[in-house]
């Protein structure tokens, strides 16, 4: 196999790998490491099948420099040899391109002999022109050469090429052998133009014309050589017509001379070849125009140089002549095998080398130039004369410069030691307060400052040997002795008075710390650490300005790089410091850090969150407590939670440890953060849920609802204030699960098919080595996501009795879509009956249906848990039942005034019997409102007996026992004395009908008889035994008035009357003798009467009774 191919599959094979091993490992999520090996098979794979491309063109481009330098070296020895100019330019250089069948070339002592001289070229120097004549047809030599020679003469690299052609072979027109001459000299001439960019002067040369029998002769007799010159840069026709015309005024010279010859020759051969030589020329014309029109010939393209002339030129050695005798019959039949004669040794007049030096060497000045590099190089000679002025300026002003800058020095040193003073007399030195140090100091450190930028950006000409005097060490000196003398006792004594109030405050977590920083900086130890707490301190303490500050701290960092030796400490403020620290609990500590860190210790208010925008609508609840009572420490929210970690290796424990400075002196153990983390962990979470436990517990409905609004927001707003709150609660209490990361070991071997099942499983292999560096990360990845887990899962446990916060979703949204269901059907229910044309009528039938409540029945039947939830509901039934109760009050108390209270006020109350003074009642009236199917009655069944007998009340339920109304217990007493009225009055067939038993029990003895007269109904009585009489009433008393007649023994009457069918009523409320007795005594004088006995009028209870309808009274109001 050839190894192009071999290299070409294995490279494949490696990019093929590679890019399968990556796809795979982007699917299955390897490792980013795996990468990196994919892309060096990649590489490999590419390297191997462009190694040997980019080894080969290595390779040509060593070639290429190689020869470079040997042709450089070959035109400086023929320099030196010919004593050439060393301007190149002033000679000129031609470049020979000849036929591999010419044999023609310049004369041997114009060539040029040197030892380096390749083997493929001939140098010629000819009048002081070099002739370069390439005898290789390796493109790459000439390519080389041709690209050296528009190295070596950018602006004109040649003055022209001279083109060698035969004759001969012109004449034979062996046409292939031409073609592929013509096509390499075009290509070669293209490449000089886009070399060079010009057009260059192309010279034909037409060699061995003296091979030509007849025109040889003829050319030979030619007195003046210039005729066989054509000149072809006429510039108003075209070459081929220069051309011909210079081929046919040269055949008229010669024709004419030739008939001249012919007539003074006797020998007819001698005469044949003269007359044949012209005439040959009109068919060699043929020829030499047909190869100038190939040579011309770009395909419509401009061509790349300018043919400029055109020659005939002798052959210097002839052995063989063509005998033209015949030649022109065999040309015509395209014969390509001409016979030849022995040569007429004709001595060559026209050679080559006078030609080209009498006809062509003079035409070299009008050679065309690349003006474009010729107006680079005269830039190049400007820029070089302006970089000679630029460089003497440049010199004298760095000598100024250095002068300038020396004499600056000095200068600096005398203003800083004055100002230096002048600050020290102003300022009053103060142990206790920084700020008298700042001043004086911070001049010293400005120009410290100043000389630390100036050594880093020095200029380049303050050369060491111009500064007269030596300056760090002079500033170090003294910039460090001030800082020992102002700034180290300043800095102990703020520190100690720092770990003074701190203890007295109790704020042990600051004296931990700050007595590192007191114990580092009195042993020149932690930089970092003293310079960070004193910026913080300062700045927290306003004990200096942010500028003062800035600077006090700069002088501590450079007191630091100075360099400075141990501090004695106070040993009895120490000794203090850690009695009391001693007994302090380093985990309380650690968590009382957490709670004071910025980003925690900052309360937010979540009450648009929580409870919507007032400004919007007005909130249903609210948070009962103190003022704050309402924000929440940002400690205790999921952002916050987010940004805690407790496991040793996260950032927050490397923050904490690093804060913390001096609990961990030394770097703790991963154990120790363990166990730190653990405690601040649990600590957290047992105080997450207290603290929304108790928030919770704060939540209670807030003042002065009313029922529609609630309702409203309930049910039609897009976001119900309820599903606000517990969505708020929930997405701080509730806190979602993260993805436990997996870093699976890669198994594509399993997959790949079993070709490549080997490579697959080494590729594995170096997949997970490779993800094997990742570890630590992925397993801080994998812990931090576990703790956040068991945390939000702590929580949620603790809050899991609370099914609105921590219940699963869709059972929170069944049971508040069944509540909103609820709730929607109780506002229904409540719009449709105020819709009503009677309110009160509509719930109170509503209240008597037995299925009034069974779409929101849940409200009061269903046993909330959630506090709100319940508070709010019982408020919603609460507001509800009172809204009810209203309406139905107001509409039960006006069906009682218009059925049972005004018609008895208007219609029996001012009547008899009820009033003892008013009119008869009239029967028709009083059964109106005593008969059965009276409006009382009516009432009492429509109304009071959906009333239930509740211990010793008539109550009906709204809702549920706590939301009653309760009936007036008169109307009860009311109820049964009417019942019991109705019932005397009309218990018998539902007809008034009265039984009166009427008995005449005595009468005086001057009294001789008695009589009570009713309609057709008389009771007689004389003296003697008891007469009976019953009567009906009033059916007996209705159309007749009741006469009582009593006579006495002188048979004088007198009569008592008692009108209209109440009558009998009247004359027992008059003569009844007590109310204790049934007996009615009616006089006749003083001294005489008749007793008469009616049956019952001595109960209270019996119709007849005067005070019987006197127990009726009726309650103003039916409602308690």
């Amino acid at each position: 196999m050839n190894r192009s191919l071999i290299r070409l599959w294995s490279g494949a094979t490696l990019i093929t790998i590679a890019i399968v091993v990556a796809i795979v490992n982007a699917v299955m999520e390897y490792s980013l490491g795996l990468y990196v090996w994919c892309l060096a098979f990649a590489l490999i794979g590419l390297l191997v099948i462009l190694l040997p491309s980019i080894n080969q063109r290595l390779m040509r481009g060593v070639h290429k420099r190689n020869q470079f330098k040997q042709y450089t070296l070959l035109i400086q020895g023929a320099q030196r040899k010919l004593k050439l100019d060393s301007n190149l330019y002033k000679t000129a250089w031609y470049l020979v391109v000849s036929e591999d069948g010419v044999s023609e070339n310049f004369a041997q002592f114009n060539r040029v002999s040197l030892a380096n001289i390749p083997a493929e070229i001939e140098l010629y120097h000819v009048k002081g022109a070099l002739i370069w004549h390439l005898k290789t047809s390796e493109n790459q030599t000439r390519e080389n050469f041709l690209a050296w020679l528009n190295y070596i003469r950018p602006k004109q690299a040649l003055n022209g090429v001279l083109l060698l052609t035969d004759a001969f072979s012109l004449i034979q027109r062996s046409q292939k052998a031409k073609q592929d001459f013509l096509t390499d000299l075009k290509s070669q001439l293209e490449t000089i133009f886009i070399r060079n960019g010009v057009k260059v002067p192309l010279h034909l040369f037409l060699c061995g014309i003296n091979k030509l029998d007849g025109l040889a002769e003829s050319l030979h007799l030619q007195a003046d050589l210039d005729d066989l010159t054509f000149d072809l840069t006429d510039q108003g026709q075209t070459i081929q017509n220069t051309l011909s015309q210079a081929c046919d005024a040269l055949f008229k010279k010669l024709f004419i001379s030739n008939i001249h010859q012919v007539s003074l020759q006797i020998d007819e051969t001698f005469k044949r070849k003269q007359l044949l030589g012209s005439m040959q020329l009109q068919y060699l014309k043929l020829a030499i125009e047909s190869f100038v029109s190939d040579l011309m010939d770009f395909n419509g393209l401009e061509s790349p140089f300018k043919l400029t002339s055109f020659h005939f030129v002798e052959s210097e050695f002839t052995e063989h002549r063509v005998n033209l005798a015949t030649a022109h019959t065999l040309i015509e039949i395209n014969q390509t095998m001409l016979p030849v004669l022995q040569d007429a040794n004709l001595k060559p007049k026209v050679e080559l080398t006078k030609t080209f030096a009498a006809q062509v060497l003079p035409l070299s000045d009008s050679a065309p130039t690349n003006k474009r590099r010729v107006i680079k190089h005269f830039m190049n000679q400007f820029m070089l004369f302006v970089t000679g002025i630029s460089a003497f300026a440049f010199a004298s002003w760095v000598g100024w410069k250095a002068f300038i800058y020396n004499e600056s020095l000095h200068t600096e040193f005398s203003d800083v030691h004055a100002q230096y003073r002048e600050s020290l007399n102003d300022s009053v030195y103060d142990i206790t307060d920084p700020a008298t140090i700042i001043e004086p100091l911070t001049v010293l450190r400005i120009a410290y400052a100043q000389f630390i930028k100036e050594q880093q950006k020095k200029p380049w000409f303050a050369l060491p040997v111009l500064t007269s005097i030596e300056r760090e060490s002079h500033y170090q000196a003294l910039y460090k002795e001030q800082l020992k003398l102002a700034l180290e006792p300043v800095l102990m004594n703020y520190l100690e008075e720092e770990l003074f109030v701190y203890l007295e405050l109790e704020d042990y977590l600051k004296v931990i710390n700050t007595k590192d920083v007191y114990e580092s900086f009195a042993a020149a130890e932690n930089q970092d650490v003293v310079i960070n707490y004193m910026l913080h301190s300062l700045n927290d303490g306003g004990v200096l300005d942010e500028v003062e500050a800035q600077n006090f701290i700069a002088l501590i960092n450079d007191y630091y790089q100075l360099g400075y030796s141990k501090i004695k400490t106070n040993d009895e403020l120490l000794a203090i410091v850690d009695s009391q620290l001693a007994l302090q609990d380093p985990n309380q500590l650690m968590y009382k850090y957490v709670k004071q860190l910025p980003d925690f210790a900052r309360l937010i208010d979540i009450r648009n969150a929580l409870l919507g925008d007032e400004k919007v609508q007005k909130a249903l609840f609210k948070v009962s407590g103190s003022s704050s009572s309402f924000l929440v420490p940002q400690l205790f929210t999921p952002a916050a939670m987010q940004q805690l970690s407790f496991v040793p290796e996260s950032d927050f424990m490397k923050k904490l440890v690093k804060d913390n400075h001096g609990f961990f002196k030394t770097k703790p153990s991963s154990r120790e953060l363990t166990r730190i983390g653990n405690y601040l962990k649990y600590r957290y979470i047992n105080d997450y849920i207290s603290f929304w436990r108790q928030y919770y517990q704060q939540i209670a409905l807030a003042d002065d609802l009313s029922l529609g609004p609630v309702l409203s927001a309930l049910t039609e707003k897009q976001k119900s204030p309820l599903v606000q709150l517990y969505s708020t609660l929930r997405n701080y209490i509730v806190i979602p699960a993260v993805d436990i990361p997996s870093f699976e070991k890669t198994d594509s071997a399993a997959k790949a098919p079993k070709k490549l099942a080997a490579k697959a499983k080494k590729l594995d292999k170096v997949a997970n080595a490779a993800s094997g560096l990742l570890n630590p990360e992925q397993s801080l990845a994998i812990a931090q996501a576990q703790e956040h887990n068991e945390i939000s899962e702590k929580i949620a446990q603790a809050f899991s009795q609370n099914t609105l916060i921590s219940g699963d979703r869709e059972v929170i949204s069944n049971e508040y879509q069944i509540l909103v269901k609820q709730l929607s059907a109780l506002k229904l229910w409540l719009a449709k009956a105020d819709n009503d044309v009677i309110p009160g009528l509509t719930y109170f039938n509503q209240l008597s249906s037995e299925t009034r409540f069974n779409d929101f029945s849940g409200l009061w039947l269903t046993n909330f848990s959630e506090p709100p939830v319940r508070q709010l509901i019982d408020m919603v039934l609460a507001q509800s039942a009172a809204h009810i109760q209203d309406k139905v009050t107001a509409y039960l108390q006006q069906a009682w005034l218009d059925a049972v209270k005004l018609p008895y006020q208007k219609n029996v109350a001012p009547y008899y019997p009820f009033n003892r003074q008013g009119n008869d009642l009239p029967l028709s009236e009083m059964a109106t409102y005593f008969a059965p199917q009276s409006s009382v009655n009516t009432f009492n069944e429509t109304v009071l007996r959906n009333f239930v007998s509740v211990g010793n009340a008539k109550q009906l339920a709204i809702f549920d026992k706590n939301s009653v109304i309760t009936l007036n217990s008169d109307v009860e007493r009311f109820i049964d004395q009417y019942l019991k009225l109705q019932k005397r009055l009309y218990g018998r067939n539902n007809e008034l009908q009265v039984s009166v038993n009427l008995s005449a029990k005595s009468m005086s003895p001057e009294l001789a008889a008695f009589m009570l007269q009713t309609g057709d109904s008389a009771l007689h009585y004389t003296h003697g035994p008891e007469i009976p009489k019953t009567v009906n009433w009033p059916k007996e008393f209705a159309d007749s008035k009741l006469t009582l007649t009593l006579s006495d023994l002188n048979n004088q009457k007198k009569q008592f009357e008692y009108q209209g069918v109440w009558g009998i009523y009247r004359l027992i409320s008059e003569y009844q003798t007590s109310t204790n007795s049934n007996v009615l005594r009616i006089p006749y004088n003083d001294k005489q009467s008749v007793d008469i006995a009616v049956k019952g009028i001595n109960d209270k209870n019996n119709i007849l009774n005067p005070h019987f309808f006197a127990q009726l009274e009726i309650p103003s109001t039916l409602l308690q």
